[in-house]
């Protein structure tokens, strides 16, 4: 499987209006199905493979852009250790929390 990165302002907005969501206590957790335009190769016409997509929001309440760029290290290596377990044409946004600065590699893959 592959992961894509969701780089979209509007993707955003859309997973974010209309996924489901999750909580803890060091990250919000968004999911969607994948729209059908990305399943296609218009150049190939063939269907494409198994992947899903990933969007990473760290806000400037969470630290300075030091800490801002840590959490989002950190978020990647964790998705990236459990990405496994992820369903394939699903679309996942995760939001850190101020939390997330004091918080670990293991206690942050936990969470997620």
């Amino acid at each position: 499987m592959k992961i894509l990165q969701i780089k979209k302002s509007l993707e955003f907005q859309k997973i974010g209006k209309k996924g489901e969501k999750f909580y803890s206590k060091t990250l919000i957790l968004l999911t969607l199905p994948t729209p059908v335009i990305y399943f296609q190769d218009l150049k190939k016409d063939k269907k494409a493979k198994d992947f899903c997509r990933i969007g990473y929001t760290v806000s400037k309440t969470v630290g300075n852009a030091v800490i801002r760029n840590q959490a989002k290290r950190r978020l990647r290596e964790a998705f990236r250790t459990l990405f496994q377990h992820c369903k394939n044409h699903f679309d996942y946004v995760i939001i850190a929390r101020k939390e997330i600065a004091a918080s670990d590699l293991k206690k942050i893959s936990s969470d997620l």
